[in-house]
């Protein structure tokens, strides 16, 4: 038999210490035996419906449950939290389907989220590494428009966001990768790092104005794809760990597409 609680212990393992404070159980029993579990980016009405309605026990989710950020580990979180339309429809679809839900954060970072977006960006190896995230890549000296375009098909996206500061033709080797939020303001100290690192680029999952400005006056340029993309292809690796290292249960894979659109 194995249990939630099964999978979490074998995380930990990979990673060599205990989840995160912001992982764990989230809704529903880490005691719950698994035959079925669904792996998504966002536990998101459709994840949900999609792993309720193929008779899951589990969505295993990588971002937070419910709004705002992290407010089930939040020392003064709004009183009224549960009771938010969207919090309070997403417990009650994982109420309606039996469904516990588990997050797994940081730690599917660290076993393999960052670096599968570096091999979707066909970066290879390192050529500064200095820890599971303070990494550098380098390629051919290129302008920034260049990479701009092979950004664009490596992750598959027509359009992205960038801040060139008005240089789209400044040329650029160096890479830092602020995957997932971490071109975001709150996380503009893991920009701090790449830059102290010699990086000349940033190729980021989802920034904002306030990181766009961190970027552009410490003088880099930041390309943007977006949160779920940059992440995506490495949870679709992370689903394929947990297959093989647990053959009895059957895991699922389930996308969260990019949430906006050009237009």
């Amino acid at each position: 038999m194995t249990t939630v609680t099964d999978v979490i212990r074998h995380i930990e393992k990979l990673t060599g210490h205990p989840l995160n404070k912001d992982e764990g159980v989230h809704h529903g029993d880490a005691n719950r035996e698994l035959k079925s579990v669904t792996l998504a980016w966002m536990a998101t009405p459709e994840a949900i419906h999609a792993a309720g309605q193929r008779g899951d026990q589990l969505l295993l989710c990588h971002e937070s449950l419910y709004y705002p950020y992290d407010v089930v580990i939040s020392p003064n979180p709004p009183t009224d939290w549960q009771s938010w339309k969207v919090n309070r429809q997403r417990r009650e679809a994982l109420e309606t389907y039996n469904l516990s839900c588990l997050r797994i954060h940081g730690s599917a970072d660290e076993i393999c989220i960052f670096d599968t977006f570096a091999e979707v960006l066909g970066l290879g190896e390192p050529v500064l590494n200095q820890g599971a995230y303070a990494k550098i890549f380098e390629i051919p000296e290129c302008p920034l428009d260049e990479l701009i375009q092979q950004v664009k098909q490596c992750v598959g996206m027509k359009g992205v966001r960038v801040a060139d500061g008005g240089k789209p033709k400044r040329k650029v080797k160096r890479i830092g990768l602020p995957w997932g939020g971490m071109g975001l303001f709150v996380n503009v100290g893991y920009q701090q790092q790449l830059l102290e690192l010699g990086c000349d680029v940033f190729i980021a999952g989802e920034s904002d104005n306030y990181g766009f400005r961190f970027a552009l006056e410490s003088g880099i340029p930041m390309i943007e794809t977006s949160h779920e993309l940059s992440e995506n292809d490495g949870l679709v690796v992370f689903t394929e760990l947990l297959a093989r290292a647990f053959p009895e249960v059957s895991f699922h894979f389930h996308e969260n597409e990019c949430v906006w659109r050009m237009a």
